[in-house]
């Protein structure tokens, strides 16, 4: 508050009335040295002129004093807020598999088959069968719980050999396809590719055909036919299938065609699964989301007497994360004191969601929220608890893991980021059983009222009309402080408060309060020691739990108080020595 001001108002009436009566009575013909001097002053009552105060706003009691904790916004909101320190990111990661050939493949025969065409002229020459049976196998990451499909860095080199009689009958053949396993993908050969099954035409007898086949992904979800397979199997992703090759072709003779066989050859490397579409559980290594340093905190938030139960404290998680899966984040919150027990707050269910920021509100209540802003709203009911007493750190610990129920894409052997920090925003509004500490001294009178003595049964009064805008009960404790600084004993004087300034109920409109202020010598000579006066102002959302006012923020502008029609009055006797 304004020391001078409120000083100017509360300085004992008795010095200024004191020496305006001695001044009246005062005459030019006395001889002062030659006698005694000691006087009372008073009687039934000397009272000063009524005044009033200025407006006295929260900016000029609440004194940040560079806080950097709490903050004004330019609404003039009072706000405690703190940011986490910089955590560094995590990068999951799933190993590329790799599937390897699983002993040879085996060869079949196809047999040629010369038929003549019905009506004569021509032979119908046909063949079809497996050419190649294969398995590959590898090993499954732990991290994959299911696949759908993927994509594979691999190839197929597969060769037809045509026998000599068909060269000699047929220098080319009408139509020649090669089918492979209907899982897998394959990137255009060159000639026609139809999903699985290559298609060649006018493909010549008299020397060998060669297909470099590059594979693009493998489908998980396609029903074999024969020996086609494609599965997890346990710890094992297995691999098998056929490759089938089919031949027409007409023929004006077909001498030694029929029965002869085509044979095949393949070379497959091993097949690299570079990336996959399914359920996946990467290892996340987020152990804590960050610690928060509380520093420069005011003072009027660090009195024992403080319970910092805000309306809607919040915490403001932000994850970024580039991995096209999403995840959750369980963790602990917990505020630590020098002294105190710790105080810890599960907060659990956090989402967040894939390839993308995630903005999360930790909040009180989520009513008085904007939901709009968020991903996601959580309310933990109990969340203020944790800097009911302003903490000297507040820890988030957390654990997060993948969803492993949803399908999604992931690159193997990419190094995925997550990346969360948070910062805490709490206004200073109030809940029902907030409390907030206010001290000031008004101190330096001694020089003018140490010649001073209340007689018995006098004493000082103060009244006042308080007209409060702050949305808060004001409690009122004032003691005596001698010329050293030390707090009097009640046995020399006492200071009575007459009652509480009554809090105003938005914040809009002001409450009004009679207010009356008594200070009484209980000792004699105590009142020569007196220096001044410390106040201490409780500034509580609720007058003993009742008609509590709440989630009103306190406001630098527009909070004030005014004390009008302030009344100073000695009633009894004040005794003076001038000698």
């Amino acid at each position: 508050m304004n020391c001078n001001r409120l000083k100017k108002v509360i300085l004992p009436c008795v010095v200024l009335a004191g020496t305006l009566a001695l001044t009246g009575c005062m005459d030019d013909g006395y001889d002062f040295n030659e006698v005694d001097m000691t006087v009372g002053i008073g009687g039934d009552g000397l009272s000063l002129p009524v005044s009033s105060t200025d407006t006295i706003k929260l900016e000029d009691v609440l004194e940040l004093d560079g806080s950097e904790s709490v903050v004004v916004k330019d609404n003039g909101d009072y706000v405690f807020e703190q940011t986490g320190d910089d955590v560094a990111p995590v990068h999951p990661a799933i190993d590329p598999i790799v599937v390897s050939q699983a002993g040879a493949p085996e060869a079949g025969e196809i047999v040629i088959s010369a038929v003549p065409a019905v009506g004569g002229g021509y032979y119908e020459i046909t063949a079809g069968g497996r050419a190649q049976s294969f398995t590959y196998t590898g090993s499954k990451p732990d991290e994959v719980l299911s696949l759908t499909s993927v994509g594979v860095d691999g190839a197929i080199s597969f060769t037809v050999e045509f026998p000599r009689e068909l060269s000699q009958a047929v220098p080319t053949v009408d139509r020649l396809t090669v089918t492979l396993p209907s899982y897998m993908q394959l990137d255009n050969a060159g000639q026609g590719t139809d999903g699985h099954t290559l298609v060649y035409t006018d493909v010549p007898t008299t020397a060998s055909l060669t297909v470099d086949v590059p594979i693009s992904s493998l489908d998980f979800t396609v029903s074999g036919q024969g020996n086609d397979r494609l599965a997890i199997e346990g710890d094992r992703i297995v691999m098998a299938g056929d490759i089938r090759v089919d031949v027409s072709a007409t023929a004006s003779t077909a001498a030694g065609v029929d029965g002869s066989r085509i044979t095949s050859s393949m070379r497959m490397d091993d097949i690299t699964v570079t990336s996959a579409y399914g359920k996946f559980n990467p290892d996340i290594d987020l152990n804590e989301l960050g610690n928060v340093e509380i520093t420069g905190v005011p003072d009027f938030l660090t009195d024992g007497n403080v319970v910092v139960d805000l309306y809607n404290p919040q915490i403001l998680l932000t994850v970024t994360n580039d991995m096209a899966i999403g995840g959750v984040i369980n963790g602990v919150i917990t505020s630590h004191k020098e002294g105190n027990d710790p105080v810890s707050i599960p907060v659990n269910g956090i989402n967040v969601k894939p390839s993308g920021t995630t903005n999360v509100c930790i909040c009180r209540r989520a009513e008085a929220v904007d939901a709009t802003l968020y991903d996601q709203v959580l309310p933990i009911a109990n969340l203020s608890d944790l800097i009911s007493t302003i903490p000297d750190n507040i820890t988030f610990d957390a654990e997060a893991t993948a969803d492993s129920k949803t399908d999604g894409s992931f690159d193997f052997g990419k190094q995925y980021t997550i990346q969360p920090n948070y910062r805490i925003e709490a206004p200073i509004t109030f809940d029902a059983d907030a409390r907030i500490v206010y001290k000031d001294t008004l101190d330096g009178w001694n020089d003018d009222i140490s010649d001073f003595e209340l007689a018995e049964d006098s004493y000082v009064s103060m009244s006042a009309t308080v007209e409060n805008r702050v949305p808060a009960y004001l409690d009122l404790q004032v003691s005596a402080v001698d010329v050293d600084g030390n707090v009097m004993s009640e046995n020399d004087i006492t200071v009575e408060v007459s009652t509480t300034v009554l809090a105003s109920a938005d914040g809009e409109n002001s409450a009004e309060t009679p207010l009356t202020v008594n200070i009484r010598q209980k000792s004699e000579g105590a009142f020569s020691r007196l220096d001044g006066l410390v106040f201490n102002v409780e500034a509580r959302a609720s007058e003993d739990g009742q008609n509590p006012v709440v989630g009103k923020t306190l406001n630098s502008k527009k909070h004030f108080i005014i004390a009008r029609d302030i009344n100073v009055k000695l009633v009894g006797k004040v005794i003076g020595d001038f000698n």
